[in-house]
């Protein structure tokens, strides 16, 4: 991070807000991995079960990252897009739960590419 960005608090309030709304998109794909992952246990499912446990395992990569300047954080919402418009088509046929935390992630790059962070 460049020292003008580590100065200025307002830079640093995005991050902190940025962070936070990523530590919450974390939490929202944990749930609905294990939401997925319940419903592939109960009804014996092998593609519930696989993609609830790569929910879940994803939300852990996703809590443990954290941003550090605006640049870095554009630069992944732009690469994650292509990433979204997969699993929504993937959780789609296996489990609809699953599309709940890859449409809060849409909300969460929405606000960063328009501004709005």
């Amino acid at each position: 991070m460049a020292k003008s960005e580590r100065s200025n608090p307002r830079v640093r309030n995005i991050i902190k807000k940025y962070n936070k709304l990523n530590r919450i998109s974390a939490i929202i794909r944990f749930l609905a991995g294990l939401g997925v992952l319940g419903f592939g246990i109960y009804f014996r499912e092998i593609f519930e079960v696989v993609f609830g446990v790569f929910a879940i395992l994803y939300s852990f990569g996703v809590f443990r990252a954290r941003s550090y300047s605006i640049g870095g954080i554009r630069k992944a919402e732009v690469k994650k897009l292509y990433f979204i418009m997969v699993f929504i088509g993937i959780y789609s046929l296996v489990n609809p739960i699953g599309n709940i935390a890859l449409l809060f992630d849409l909300y969460k790059r929405d606000l960063v590419l328009n501004g709005g962070l």
